[in-house]
Order: C-alpha cells, then sequence, then structure tokens
C-alpha cells in the first residue's frame, strides 16, 4: 500500500491543478458569506463527494468486471494483470493527447457567478454540479484509478487508496481554507499570491505533467508486456 500512495501521490498532486482555479474562485466568494468558513467548506465537499463516490463506483465495478474477464480469458493471457495493463496503455495514450490538446488552446479563464449570499447548502450544490460535468475528462482521475486496481486490493483497500488520492487533490484548498479561518483577512495576500501563480504557471504545469506522466504510463505498459515495466510492481 505504501508504494502504492507513493504513485498516487504526485498524480493527486497535480490534478490538484484542475481544481485550483474555481476553487480558489468560489473560496474567494465564500469567505465574504455570513458563515465563510462553513460556506467555504460545503464548496469543498462539492468538489470531493461526487469525486470520491464516481471514482469508487468506476474503480470497484472495473475490478469486479476485471475478475469476470480474466476467469474466461485466462487460456488467451498467463497474467491476470493483461487486462489492467491493457488500460493503463490506453490512459497513457489519452494523457498524451490531451497534453498536446492543451498545448494548441488559448488559456481560457472562467469567472464563476458570485454573490455574498450563497449559503453552504448553494455552494456545496453548485460546486458538486460543477465537479460532476467534469468526471468525464478527468484523465488524470482515470490514471490514479488504474494504479489503484494494479494493486489488486480488497474493496475496502480501494476506497481507502481513493480516499487517500481525494484529499491530496483537494489538500492545497484545505490549507488555504484553514489560513483563512487562523489568519482572517491577513491571508489575503496568499490568496493572490496563489491565484497570480496558478494563472501563471497552471497552465504549463499541466502540459509537462500530463505529458510526462502519459508517457510513463505507456512505457511502463509497452514494458510490462515485454517484461520490462518501469513502475514497481505492489505488493501483494
Amino acid at each position: 500500500m505504501n508504494t502504492l500512495l507513493a504513485v498516487l501521490t504526485p498524480i493527486a498532486l497535480l490534478n490538484s491543478l484542475w481544481f485550483l482555479p474555481r476553487g480558489i474562485a468560489g473560496i474567494a466568494v465564500a469567505v465574504g458569506t455570513r458563515q465563510p468558513i462553513l460556506t467555504a467548506s460545503a464548496l469543498i465537499a462539492g468538489m470531493f463527494v461526487p469525486n470520491f463516490a464516481f471514482g469508487l463506483l468506476i474503480a470497484i465495478g472495473l475490478d469486479t468486471t476485471f475478475d469476470r474477464l480474466e476467469v474466461r480469458a485466462r487460456h488467451l493471457w498467463q497474467d491476470p494483470d493483461t487486462l489492467v495493463m491493457g488500460l493503463q496503455l490506453i490512459i497513457g495514450a489519452v494523457m498524451i493527447a490531451f497534453a498536446y490538446r492543451l498545448s494548441r488552446i488559448s488559456q481560457r479563464r472562467s469567472d464563476d457567478a458570485s454573490s455574498t449570499r450563497m449559503t453552504p447548502v448553494g455552494a456545496f450544490s453548485v460546486s458538486a454540479g460543477l465537479t460532476i460535468m467534469g468526471l468525464p475528462s478527468a484523465v488524470l482521475y482515470f490514471a490514479a484509478i488504474d494504479q489503484v486496481l494494479r494493486a489488486d486490493l480488497t474493496a475496502l483497500g480501494i476506497a481507502k487508496a481513493l480516499l487517500f488520492f481525494n484529499v491530496i487533490c483537494l489538500l492545497p484548498l484545505m490549507l488555504l481554507v484553514l489560513s483563512r479561518g487562523l489568519l482572517g483577512t491577513r491571508s489575503d495576500p496568499l490568496f493572490r499570491a496563489v491565484a497570480r501563480f496558478i494563472g501563471r504557471w497552471g497552465r504549463r504545469l499541466m502540459f509537462i505533467g500530463l505529458l510526462g506522466l502519459g508517457v510513463v504510463l505507456t512505457l511502463d505498459a509497452i514494458g510490462w508486456f515485454l517484461g520490462l515495466p518501469l513502475l514497481p510492481i505492489y505488493l501483494r
């Protein structure tokens, strides 16, 4: 499990770039409401709950499906990880394609509608809705799920691994809310500094991360089929 968590951590930190632009904008609005910390926390929860539930359903569903397919196809493949590594090869190729597409489009900024009347329930609902709409294109999340499947964990182990991944993804936003609760308006320079950094470097880091991780996953899958994998084989 420790080896798996070590692999999931950089993927989760890279995936946090997916949440940071919208999260920072939402938290900036939330801290201006009557219940700033509760509203900001509800906004983060709106990202966490559907993301975790989606990942759990996909991971357990794929794990069960692969188990059934492996039984039927055992005469074709000697190793039960063949299907998982095939999925990894596809995900790696898709990540490279996403990186290429990201390098071809101009950076876009979206301003979320804001209101000082935002409530915790409203923050959770809007955040959850936006998160659900973005799930189909969350290629980094699928890469993490693939690594979890590769570890061949129990259902409880899958849940723990995905819980860890999602907490790490949202940790930067959690720390921003914590700093707001501890420092109050003195944390405003921190918010602005993080927003400037993401605005300037976020897309570039996402491109580098997607391309690099996509290449590693693709080469690892190809190497695995040749008997020379790049990533560690998790202890079972």
